[in-house]
């Protein structure tokens, strides 16, 4: 295998006994406290808030790195609902006249 990829074997056996790097382990942890912060704003925060809001908590990442752990994990942001119009005034229908002419004070009791 080593031919085949003209690596040295020695390099590769290297490479295998490797432990996970510090600038991994520091990735892993920024991932688990993305995705923390990310179900906590009940997903509404982007990339510059939840980075505000973790540095606020006193933690050391960066805003790039917030948002290519959201990308990379593909954790995008719940949209709000647009305003809908239900009123339809454009018809043809019957208006009911207004019998109360807006005097809600009763002169006296039924």
């Amino acid at each position: 295998m080593c031919r085949v990829l003209s690596v040295k074997p020695s390099s590769y056996y290297d490479w295998s006994s490797r432990d996970i790097s510090e600038q991994q382990i520091h990735r892993n942890h920024c991932e688990l406290l993305v995705k923390a912060a990310h179900s906590e704003s009940k997903e509404r925060y982007g990339y510059e808030r939840l980075h505000a809001q973790l540095t606020e908590q006193g933690h050391d990442i960066s805003l790039y790195m917030v948002r290519s752990i959201k990308k990379e994990h593909n954790i995008k942001c719940r949209r709000h609902k647009r305003f809908e119009i239900t009123t339809d005034s454009n018809h043809n229908n019957l208006v009911y006249l207004n019998v109360l002419d807006q005097n809600f004070d009763a002169s006296r009791p039924n």
